[in-house]
């Protein structure tokens, strides 16, 4: 278990920031959501699940649900990050449920990769009728994360069959989309600039297949 510990649960404290935002994000049952305790620079103690979070230019912003007790009511509090000084997770062994790199998982090569590209491509081509290229520098992409970009190329065709379903959504597509740029971060974004469809997905992923092709197709179509 602490072998397991060391492996999944040390990561720096945005990077649990953004993963537990985007677990809430895709949990229905926000009771069932990992409870965790942060000390802040006053010597407060603020103890919850992170349900949301906001980047800005300036800060880091995190909403936390509160643990209700007998003698209080639920609360919800919003803190800046740079407040938090320590982060406890409250039952750690429930966090591996969520987070813990599934130990069989197989192992994606470089050219598995270059082919699932020029597949999609491909199949792109003949949905959207115009190339689309894929920029993905395969070569950067750390072993353990392939499997998630892998899994992110594969959404690609079915997303786009289901925008460019009429001719309205095919005209925007092929005016606005001309690449496809997939990239590992601290976080799930999507940005349009400039043509390229920029994907930055966090990885490993903690969110279900189907939400996240949903995630996806509601980012891509908000951007048309």
């Amino acid at each position: 278990m602490i072998a397991s510990y060391k492996k999944n649960l040390f990561k720096d404290f945005s990077s649990w920031f953004t993963e537990l935002a985007d677990l809430a994000q895709n949990t229905e049952d926000n009771s069932s959501l990992p409870k965790l305790e942060l000390l802040l620079h006053t010597g407060n103690t603020l103890r919850g699940s992170i349900i949301h979070s906001r980047k800005t230019a300036n800060e880091h912003l995190l909403m936390i649900l509160g643990i209700p007790d007998s003698y209080s009511k639920s609360e919800i509090t919003l803190v800046s990050s740079t407040q938090v000084v320590a982060l406890t997770l409250v039952e750690p062994s429930h966090y591996l449920k969520f987070f813990a790199a599934p130990e069989n998982t197989a192992i994606v090569g470089s050219l598995e990769l270059k082919r699932a590209i020029k597949n999609s491509e491909t199949e792109l081509e003949k949905i959207v009728g115009e190339k689309t290229q894929l920029l993905l520098d395969v070569d950067s992409f750390p072993e353990n994360s392939r499997s998630d970009v892998l899994r992110t190329i594969g959404y690609l065709p079915s997303i786009f069959e289901t925008l460019t379903a009429d001719e309205l959504g095919k005209k925007l597509v092929q005016n606005a989309i001309k690449n496809i740029q997939i990239t590992i971060g601290t976080s799930n974004t999507t940005i349009l600039n400039e043509h390229t469809l920029q994907l930055e997905i966090l990885s490993p992923s903690t969110i279900l297949e189907t939400k996240e092709k949903e995630r996806l197709k509601t980012a891509v179509e908000n951007l048309l």
